[in-house]
C-alpha cells in the first residue's frame, strides 16, 4: 500500500506532455484505464490498458502510450473532461497497479490482441462490422483489427 501511495505521488506530479518517459506512460495509461473503464473493475481496466498498449505496436497509431492516449478523437475523456483528476481513490490505485503490471509485462503475452473497444449502448461505429470481436467485459466490447 505504501508503495502505491509513493508511486501515486510521483506519477501525479509528472506533467503528461513533458515527454513520454516511464512515469508519463504510466500516468497516461492509468488515466485512460480509469476514465474509460473504472466501472468495469479490474478486468475491464486491464483490457483497456491492453488496447492502449497494443495500439503502440500498430503502424496506424503513435508508437508511445502518451501518443496513443492523447491522439485526437480516440478516447472520449481526453476531449470531454475538463478536470481529468481521478476522484475515486480505490479505482485510481487499481488503475495505477494494473498500468505498472502492463508496462512491466511482455506485450506479446496479451492473449486478445484487442486494438479497439466500444460501449455499444452508446455508439455503434462502422468498424465493429469489420473487426474481429474478441471479448466483452461489462458494457464494453473489445475488437482487434
Amino acid at each position: 500500500m505504501k508503495a502505491i501511495i509513493i508511486a501515486l505521488a510521483i506519477v501525479m506530479t509528472q506533467p503528461v506532455f513533458a515527454g513520454c518517459d516511464y512515469n508519463n506512460q504510466l500516468r497516461a495509461l492509468a488515466l485512460n484505464m480509469y476514465h474509460e473503464a473504472r466501472g468495469e473493475g479490474e478486468a475491464g481496466m486491464r483490457m483497456v490498458g491492453e488496447v492502449t498498449i497494443n495500439r503502440t505496436a500498430s503502424s496506424k497509431y503513435p508508437d508511445t502510450i502518451c501518443g496513443v492516449v492523447y491522439q485526437k478523437s480516440q478516447f472520449s475523456w481526453v476531449s470531454t473532461k475538463k478536470d481529468k483528476t481521478p476522484k475515486e481513490k480505490e479505482s485510481w490505485e487499481m488503475a495505477l497497479k494494473i498500468a505498472k503490471e502492463l508496462l512491466d509485462d511482455d506485450v506479446n503475452s496479451y492473449p486478445h490482441l484487442a486494438t479497439h473497444f466500444v460501449n455499444l449502448k452508446v455508439a455503434k461505429p462502422s468498424w465493429t462490422k469489420k473487426f474481429d470481436k474478441v471479448t466483452k467485459i461489462g458494457d464494453h466490447t473489445f475488437y482487434r483489427m
